[in-house]
C-alpha cells in the first residue's frame, strides 16, 4: 500500500489521544522496546516515524479533529495501549521563534 494506506495504519503501532495531546503504544507490538529506545536518536526509524505522524497530526488537528478522536477511541477499544510519557504533542504552529 505504500504511502497510500490510511493514516491509522501509518500511525500504528502508535495511537494519538487528542484530548491530552499524548501518544500511546500498542503493547502487543513486539517492537515496543526498540521503538521507545530509538526515539532519542534523530536518525532512527522510530524518531522519523514519530516525526512524520506528528506532522500529519498537526494538519489533522486543523482539518479533521473529529477523525483523531474517533481513531483513538477505536484504538482504545482494540489495543492494549501504554502511554509514552516522554513524548507529548506540541503543535508547531504554537512554537515561538526566537529572534536573533
Amino acid at each position: 500500500m505504500g504511502e497510500d494506506k490510511p493514516f491509522g495504519c501509518t500511525l500504528y503501532p502508535l495511537s494519538y489521544n487528542p484530548k491530552n495531546k499524548s501518544f500511546y503504544f500498542d503493547t502487543d507490538c513486539p517492537l515496543m522496546d526498540d521503538y521507545l529506545d530509538g526515539l532519542s536518536d534523530k536518525d532512527s526509524d522510530a524518531h522519523q516515524h514519530l516525526s512524520k505522524v506528528n506532522d500529519i497530526i498537526v494538519q489533522l488537528e486543523k482539518t479533521d479533529p473529529a477523525f483523531l478522536q474517533v481513531n483513538h477511541a477505536v484504538d482504545v477499544s482494540y489495543f492494549d495501549l501504554k502511554r509514552i510519557t516522554a513524548v507529548h504533542f506540541s503543535p508547531k504552529q504554537n512554537k515561538k521563534k526566537s529572534k536573533p
